[in-house]
């Protein structure tokens, strides 16, 4: 994507199995794009205790945090042999490191638990409202485990017609193109404008005309339209269920339709079983 040629994938690393997986699409996705990877670790030093004792204390978590990026460089360096590997053991609180590191990075990849846990294996849930939609690049949420990556899949997009969908279309298209995947794009529309005439209709000409300029850029990629009606989460989650990943758009503060925040947001990001990325506005292919 334009303005992040240079810039690696940044992925959040902790002790959770969900980080496995991250590691395991952050490896992919920087190999396929060509690009470096980063596996990121935050620590917060103790505080508060007695000189010698917190000494002793960091240095032990340093250890800790060492050997656990390093347990990471294997994972991802047997995926992808060749790829160019990076760690960085960082302090401070893992909202702010990943929001920092955001700002340097092509996409940040973060794991998360599945559905049965409001928890998250880094801080998605309330805290993580100020990671979502504030950053200057794609994140992407990997569950634990989500379905098998290792064919390509769909790429499902989330279209609403607005300019913030735009981006989510492009980086689906190039997502796409870099695995070998189709692109099924989806419209939800609420159940409130079902008895609108034409509705349907109206929907599909929307969908194509913000495909047209992709699927020009990208002849090779078959494409699929749908328009639903529903509740936006359940069903793009639903669509989504056997595709490679779920791409939505961010329009900032707000998000997709609203998606991000609030509870429909957190039913998104707990109920899709596969990698879902979320677009900042104004990120082009």
């Amino acid at each position: 994507m334009n303005g992040f040629e240079n810039r690696p994938v940044i992925v959040g690393v902790d002790r959770s199995e969900a980080s496995r997986w991250a590691v395991r699409w952050a490896a992919d996705e920087a190999a396929g794009r060509g690009l470096p990877l980063q596996l990121l670790h935050a620590q917060e030093w103790p505080t508060g205790q007695p000189e010698e004792e917190g000494h002793h204390r960091v240095i032990g978590l340093r250890a800790a945090g060492d050997a656990l990026l390093d347990t990471a460089r294997l994972l991802a360096a047997e995926r992808h042999p060749g790829l160019e590997i990076t760690t960085k053991l960082a302090e401070g609180r893992p909202v702010r490191v990943l929001r920092e590191a955001a700002d340097e990075a092509a996409q940040l990849v973060l794991g998360i638990r599945r559905l049965t846990e409001a928890r998250s294996a880094l801080p998605i849930g309330s805290k993580g409202a100020s990671l979502v939609g504030h950053l200057n690049c794609p994140i992407a949420l990997v569950p634990e485990p989500p379905e098998d990556l290792s064919g390509p899949g769909s790429v499902v997009v989330g279209v609403d017609g607005s300019e913030a969908s735009r981006a989510a279309i492009g980086f689906a298209f190039e997502e796409a193109s870099l695995v070998g995947a189709d692109v099924q794009a989806v419209e939800v529309r609420r159940p409130t404008e079902v008895g609108r005439p034409g509705l349907i209709e109206e929907s599909l000409v929307d969908l194509s005309e913000a495909m047209a300029g992709w699927q020009e850029k990208y002849p090779d990629i078959r494409v699929r339209r749908e328009v639903l009606t529903g509740s936006p989460a359940p069903m793009l989650a639903a669509v989504a269920t056997r595709a490679r990943c779920l791409v939505i758009g961010s329009r900032g503060l707000g998000g997709f339709r609203g998606l991000l925040f609030g509870s429909t947001g957190r039913a998104l990001v707990h109920r899709c079983t596969v990698p879902l990325v979320i677009v900042p506005n104004g990120i082009q292919a």
